[in-house]
């Protein structure tokens, strides 16, 4: 007869904070032939396998002199006498290969020369390796750990294997104790059990590992621990520790310490997510324990625009993934109605068109949604049509309504979920083939992540479909081109991802070029505000060691730290300055104020920016002491040359002086396009103060200020990559 028996676990525990477990063999179906058997009380059965090893399977649990010694025992009834038996769901009462409990160091023994650096390309038939991403991604990984242990960022598109790229990692380098962190619950559990697995590392047909290899100890971390010991009842058990950021983040700093102590690496997957304040905080625990890092992502960078800390250390571009054919090719299909509630009909209807025309039979679509309220409407236009079960899913619904949609949709009884967003890191269901934007996702981020998921390539699913609403185009910039007529995502999408990684790599090498330390200050949390003056110099090189020179008589406590990025020609100083109070002179109540200086110059034009984060001076001084006695302010009138460039500029805020005899009088005007009201008279008999507005610059929008003193600004709090208006005018 054929039987499948339950797998098999070499570590199966509790603890208060969390459970514990290790797959010693996953569950299989043998063959042999059953013979039957009574003792008193209990029946049994015999089955011989082919190879000739013997299993027992008892209707009832036996007694310890009626236990067989020659093979595994099996709690389940075989009394129905059908070829075929499923006892996937019983539990072993005996199995030989579980003698003792195993430690993580037994476990990690076994990976010791255990791993083939072997890729796809090198593969007889029916044998599997690593993708090509997933190759390149470990190389650039046990590249970066031989000389450093800093923060190392991998990006690889969704659908690539950026998960099992982590389990190669952890076996390759034989990792004593890693912990992994994840966004979500959802993904917190579908890692861990990848994990607990080994995926293909394991998979009958790979020839990654070596035999005898055993599965890593695996720990899903699911309460908040609140002593060290309690850290350690878990953690030290353990190969791996899963957890999400939210409940690592909000741990006390003692027993995140002891976290950082105990493990030996920390991953951190879909590390976009991971620059909440409490997060960078457990991030930097681990920095000061020297431990390395490794963020994993398919966007290394995020909505509100603020950089990934760590190097990108090894980027496979989704326009490669195409060409390999992991990535199968999209079809935009588009709707055209400003009239919300017809769109989200026609949206439907087209749904339910490609899930007729659909040959698999496999196919699900997702109805995208912005919120929990438009899920409920959508979910009755679904309804309406009467085909599919329509499900919802989103996160304020019960949990065990949740887990019937999502039974319904894993037994194909369902073929389209309504759900907010798009299901969250960790709903892991290639079947999603048709995106249905009822409510369009404004960021490039989530939008490459969505593509990732649905364009996955699986030789039984067809083509990936995106349908939305072309008349809604409430976009930022970036995404436009992707809903406007017959757009082509399949050339879009690259295009759009490569920018953003170019940027964030330019970003990082501009980076790299800086020598110096700002004292626990990182640049990336540098933000300067757009306020600068701007000097002309007629010096043949810059001096920026002179610094110091700015700086002159510091007391006690006073201190300056410089930064150079030579090529670049900048320099970034943080200076701690002690400050009194304006009702006192007592040195008592003096405190530290730190302020800010950028100067960067521009040898082609002669120019030297500074930047203050006071806002106020000319920083004369500090001029002086990098480019010489003879540099002069740009002021008035030069200074406004900075408008020249924007198109369409509307002036927002416009001050004027006007003389009468000795004296200045000063008249400000602010309001929408207050510029274009000022009379020929007027213009004529002031001159320029201040001029503020907005406008376009290079085909997109931008704001612009200048005072006649020298200061120019615009609305914006930038990063140090981007420091200043350019202003090639001057």
């Amino acid at each position: 007869m054929r039987l499948t028996v339950p797998s098999v676990k070499g570590v199966d525990a509790k603890t208060p904070k969390g459970v514990i477990g290790q797959l010693l063999h996953d569950s299989e179906t043998v063959q042999g032939e059953l013979t039957r058997f009574v003792l008193p009380s209990r029946t049994g059965w015999k089955l011989t396998l082919r190879e000739g090893r013997v299993l027992y399977v008892f209707a009832k649990a036996p007694t310890r002199d009626q236990m067989p010694s020659d093979g595994p025992v099996l709690l389940g009834d075989l009394a129905g006498g059908a070829s075929d038996a499923d006892l996937s769901g019983s539990k072993w009462i005996y199995h030989p290969d579980v003698d003792s409990v195993l430690s993580p160091a037994q476990a990690r023994d076994t990976w010791f020369a255990a791993f083939n650096f072997i890729g796809e390309g090198q593969l007889h038939e029916g044998q599997v390796g690593l993708r090509r991403p997933q190759l390149g991604a470990l190389h650039a990984i046990h590249a970066h750990w031989t000389t450093k242990d800093d923060v190392a960022t991998i990006v690889m598109p969704t659908g690539t294997g950026k998960t099992e790229t982590m389990l190669a990692a952890l076996i390759s380098a034989r990792c004593t104790r890693v912990m992994v962190v994840v966004p979500t619950d959802a993904l917190r559990t579908q890692l861990a059990l990848k994990f607990y697995s080994l995926g293909i590392l394991k998979d009958p047909r790979s020839v990654l590992l070596g035999a005898g290899v055993l599965r890593p100890i695996v720990g899903i971390l699911e309460r908040r621990p609140t002593t060290v010991g309690e850290v350690e009842d878990l953690f030290k058990r353990c190969n791996v520790v899963v957890t999400t950021s939210a409940l690592a983040g909000g741990c006390s700093d003692e027993v995140q310490a002891r976290m950082a102590e105990v493990c030996t690496h920390l991953f951190i997957d879909e590390a976009h997510h991971a620059e909440a304040p409490t997060w960078k905080e457990f991030k930097r625990v681990f920095k000061a324990h020297k431990r390395p890092i490794l963020q994993f992502t398919a966007t290394p960078f995020r909505e509100d625009g603020v950089p990934l800390d760590g190097e990108i250390i090894y980027v496979y571009p989704m326009r490669q993934a195409q060409r390999d054919g992991y990535f199968r090719q999209i079809r935009f299909s588009s709707v055209y109605s400003f009239n919300s509630a017809r769109a989200d009909r026609d949206i439907a209807a087209k749904v339910v068109e490609e899930l007729r025309a659909d040959a698999t039979g496999l196919h699900v679509a997702m109805a995208r949604v912005s919120s929990q309220i438009r899920a409920a409407q959508v979910l009755k236009i679904y309804e309406e049509l009467g085909e599919f079960n329509p499900v919802m899913l989103h996160s304020g619904m019960k949990k065990a309504d949740a887990q019937a949609a999502r039974s319904q949709l894993d037994q194909g009884k369902s073929r389209i979920v309504v759900c907010v967003d798009m299901l969250g890191e960790g709903f892991d269901m290639p079947e999603l083939k048709i995106a249905a934007f009822h409510d369009l996702r404004k960021s490039l981020a989530v939008t490459l992540q969505l593509a990732g998921r649905f364009t996955r390539a699986r030789s039984d699913l067809g083509d990936p479909v995106f349908i939305a609403n072309i008349a809604d185009l409430n976009l930022r910039d970036e995404l436009r081109a992707l809903y406007t007529q017959d757009p082509d995502w399949n050339l879009l999408l690259p295009d759009l991802s490569e920018g953003a990684i170019g940027q964030e790599l330019e970003a990082q090498k501009f980076m790299g070029g800086f020598v110096g330390h700002l004292d626990r200050i990182p640049m990336n949390e540098i933000r300067p505000a757009a306020s600068m003056v701007v000097y002309r110099t007629h010096c043949s090189q810059w001096k920026p060691s002179e610094h110091k020179v700015a700086f002159p008589g510091l007391k006690e406590g006073e201190e300056i730290y410089p930064i150079l990025n030579a090529k670049e020609r900048m320099l970034i100083i943080i200076a701690a300055k002690r400050q009194g109070v304006p009702w006192t002179d007592v040195p008592a109540v003096e405190g530290l104020v730190w302020e800010l200086c950028i100067a960067i110059w521009d040898e082609q034009q002669s120019l030297l920016y500074i930047h203050g984060s006071t806002n106020t001076g000319t920083y004369s001084d500090f001029a002086r002491a990098l480019c010489g006695e003879d540099v002069e302010l740009i002021k008035a009138p030069h200074v406004f040359r900075v408008l020249a460039k924007i198109n369409r500029l509307m002036l927002m805020n416009v001050g004027l002086d006007e003389q009468f005899g000795r004296q200045v009088r000063y008249t400000g005007r602010m309001g929408p396009d207050v510029g274009a009201r000022l009379t020929d008279v007027t213009l004529g008999t002031t001159t320029k103060a201040v001029l503020a507005g907005f406008g376009f610059e290079n085909g997109g929008q931008t704001s612009i200020g200048a005072g006649k003193r020298g200061r120019v600004w615009a609305t914006l709090r930038l990063g140090v990559v981007v420091p200043f208006v350019q202003i090639g005018a001057l």
